[in-house]
């Protein structure tokens, strides 16, 4: 048996890993469905790097039947985590067979997994051997949908609409996992297609511990930032009445609504209130809430969330060229706006100016006159 400190390194971030997994599966706190997604998420990471750690060690082949153990799950890492932000961004979002459908093809894979490993233990007729061979298919197929699901949970964060500033947060950390899922993606592509390429797929396991050691690293980031935001910034489960269900306000009226609504809105400038809710609001133009979201949902097309949040971008940049704002920072001017942190701040300026605040400032900069 080899064994070295890049082994123990990696054996601890596996082991690690399994432990961050287990304690997120049976926290209380959050989305049910975000919590099982992330504890999944990190334990395909632990394991998949436990056996290949494993294979280097000589261990599997040592003890044959452990070869055909269902511990690689390469095929699962990149959906879960599409799935995992999918949950954090969808309002109610429900685990159904549309995201089933996304791991069905690492669900086959397991499922002959296990086959050939009762074959191998039971029956020994070999039907199932053949999967042992697969695994440069499962390395390429594995690349290749952990490069498309990194993309469409990129697209996911972009596109989905925020509904709070603790779903500003989960946003602002998935775009960072992302970034550095990217770096251990092309570290693996790399590592991988040359090894495929040049050498059959036949070079030892040592040559990829420093991608093992960077996924201890992802799975240290993902596990302590996962059950920190948890804790910290989770979202309730919110019931919402389904669309159809909702009564559809005639058009000229819901049009005098809406015109009202901006009027109170743009007068007593409620959107600088940093707690403003959607109660605060129906309170002041007198409406119900459910009357307050049908307008903005029917009439604006937009949520609550996001319809006051164009109003405070609007603010910064009115102000932000002012003489009396000239003394005051960038964030300062962002909080008189009604933005009560400079992440949320940076995040919902950019998506809606496609600019950092900074920037946007420097551009409209005023020509001093000669």
């Amino acid at each position: 048996m080899n064994f070295n400190i890049y082994n123990f390194l990696s054996i601890v971030g596996a082991v690690q890993g399994v432990i961050f997994s287990l304690i997120i599966l049976f926290f209380h706190r959050g989305r049910k469905s975000s919590n099982y997604l992330l504890s999944a998420l990190i334990a395909c990471i632990a394991l998949t790097m436990g056996r290949h750690v494993l294979s280097d060690m000589q261990v599997l082949k040592q003890h044959p039947l452990l070869e055909s153990v269902p511990l690689t799950y390469l095929l699962m890492i990149g959906p879960l985590l599409y799935l995992y932000t999918r949950s954090i961004c969808t309002l109610n979002y429900v685990f159904d067979f549309n995201s089933l459908k996304h791991l069905l093809p690492s669900f086959i894979f397991f499922i002959g997994r296990v086959f050939n490993m009762i074959d191998q233990f039971y029956f020994k007729v070999g039907v199932f051997e053949v999967l042992n061979g697969y695994g440069k298919l499962e390395v390429i197929v594995g690349v290749f949908s952990m490069s498309v699901y990194a993309f469409m949970t990129f697209r996911t964060i972009d596109e989905e609409e925020e509904i709070s500033d603790a779903d500003v947060q989960n946003r602002i950390w998935m775009k960072k996992i992302i970034y550095g899922w990217s770096v251990g993606w092309i570290l693996f592509a790399v590592l991988s297609l040359v090894d495929l390429i040049f050498f059959n797929y036949e070079r030892p396991y040592s040559d990829y511990y420093i991608l093992f050691l960077y996924l201890a690293f992802v799975i240290y980031w993902l596990g302590l930032k996962g059950f920190y935001e948890r804790i910290t910034h989770f979202t309730k489960e919110v019931k919402i009445e389904e669309p159809e269900k909702i009564t559809i306000i005639k058009s000229n009226r819901l049009q005098s609504d809406m015109e009202y609504l901006q009027k109170v809105m743009e007068v007593e400038e409620l959107y600088l209130d940093h707690e403003l809710t959607l109660e605060k609001l129906s309170s002041k133009v007198g409406f119900s809430t459910k009357k307050v979201s049908i307008i903005l949902n029917q009439g604006f097309k937009k949520s609550f969330y996001h319809f006051i949040n164009i109003y405070r971008v609007e603010e910064f940049k009115k102000r932000v060229h002012q003489i009396e704002n000239q003394d005051l920072t960038l964030l300062a001017i962002a909080y008189d706006c009604g933005f009560n942190s400079k992440s949320t701040f940076n995040y919902i300026f950019k998506k809606e100016t496609g600019e950092t605040p900074h920037q946007y400032k420097k551009r409209t900069k005023p020509r001093t006159a000669v």
